[in-house]
């Protein structure tokens, strides 16, 4: 039988990086005020390659749950 705390030691790691990425994003999104670091922040966006973007994401959404 697996120990109780062997799902949460083998998910922590990827669930901390989440949060990390999340409160990296929030902190160049919504929140900015400043016109042009909204401009700055934008532009870089819009010169962001699709396959880039694509790939950055796809981290976070190709997962699967640990076995065992």
């Amino acid at each position: 039988m697996p120990r109780p705390d062997a799902y949460d030691e083998q998910r922590r790691p990827r669930s901390q990086a989440v949060a990390r990425a999340s409160f990296t994003a929030g902190r160049f999104g919504q929140q900015l005020r400043n016109p042009i670091a909204v401009a700055l922040r934008d532009n870089a966006l819009r010169l962001t390659p699709a396959r880039a973007a694509l790939r950055s994401m796809a981290r976070y959404a190709d997962w699967r749950p640990p076995v065992g």
